[in-house]
């Protein structure tokens, strides 16, 4: 396990304009943002140019534009330009988002006997979005309905009906302009933060506030009987400690009872359990992206354990580059 990177970065942001040029913009600062789930990569950036969003005598820029951001050589974001706005007539800001942000429309679907991967295939198909590795989840989830739901809102209830039933958790992610999914045991990542790295603040928490349940309630619709079959899941130990937190919910009544006692004893085993965050500032490091896994150890917290990253905020300004990770236990 090695520390952060703390070496200088060299940045180079690339725009292309579709029409057959490409051109380097000399950024006043630059802001990389990557989350887990519910929404897409982005890159906000700003510079000195000229009217028009004039960034060059013959060129500027427009919305649609292709953004690749490359740090050492390696493209760490590629996406496209969704804003630009003037802020004083000289100084310029901009937005680009990467592919995930094409899933953030709504469309219906029905889906039928299809893994998580077969929908997200399908649905990449559909809205022309360009596909990297995407791991075979295996599970055949027997059905899911949406309605005017949101493209990536769909591509998350399958990846979770896939971890209740096959306990594994999945990231879908943009990697430099391919949609991928990966399962998170080959995320991790083999740097350290911590009592090894030049953290510059945290703050480190435990809670039962947010998602955690010591008792889990499944009812499931029986049309023989008229009524509902009730299931429950609880531990009587965290019960005693921490008061009843129920989670409750209704099950689609195609499920039978070995794939309902499933569910529950994989939702008792996800969320039965103290919740522990991190919040981090460190000096920044490219590898640690929304999805990743680190390791972290604080000796004053008696911390020694990987923790998976929610949020990253990368900020890189003139020769400074720092990195702003949002972290939650991960087993």
């Amino acid at each position: 396990m090695s520390a952060v990177n703390l070496a200088p970065m060299e940045y180079q942001l690339l725009v292309d304009d579709k029409k057959g040029n490409v051109f380097e913009l000399s950024a006043t600062s630059l802001t990389w943002k990557t989350q887990r789930t519910g929404r897409a990569g982005s890159l906000e950036f700003t510079f000195l140019g000229g009217d028009k969003f004039s960034v060059q005598s013959d060129f500027e820029l427009s919305c649609g534009d292709m953004i690749r951001l490359e740090v050492n050589g390696d493209v760490i974001f590629y996406g496209y330009l969704f804003s630009v706005e003037s802020n004083d007539g000289e100084t310029f800001s901009a937005t680009a988002y990467d592919q995930l942000r094409y899933l953030m429309y709504n469309d219906t679907y029905v889906f039928v006997g299809k893994t998580a991967t077969e929908i997200i295939k399908q649905i990449a198909g559909d809205f022309k979005i360009t596909l990297g590795p995407v791991t075979d989840t295996k599970y055949a989830i027997p059905k899911l309905s949406f309605d005017n739901e949101k493209l990536l809102d769909m591509i998350t209830e399958a990846l979770s009906e896939t971890t209740y039933n096959m306990k594994k958790t999945y990231v879908l992610y943009d990697d430099a302009g391919k949609l991928t999914l990966s399962n998170i045991e080959d995320m991790r990542l083999s740097i350290a933060l911590g009592d090894y790295s030049m953290l510059s603040g945290y703050t480190y928490k435990e809670s039962i506030d947010d998602d955690t349940y010591n008792r889990i309630k499944l009812v499931r619709d029986n049309k023989e009987s008229g009524g509902r079959d009730v299931y429950i899941y609880q531990d009587s130990a965290n019960i005693a400690k921490w008061g009843v937190l129920q989670y409750f919910e209704i099950v689609d009544e195609g499920y039978n009872a070995a794939m309902v006692s499933a569910r529950g004893e994989t939702l008792a085993g996800l969320k039965n359990r103290l919740g522990k965050s991190f919040k981090l500032s460190s000096m920044g490091d490219v590898s640690c992206r929304a999805g990743k896994a680190v390791y972290i150890e604080i000796s004053d917290l008696s911390v020694k354990q990987f923790f998976l990253i929610e949020d990253a905020t990368h900020r890189f300004e003139g020769n400074d580059y720092t990195m702003d990770l949002t972290l939650k236990v991960v087993d």
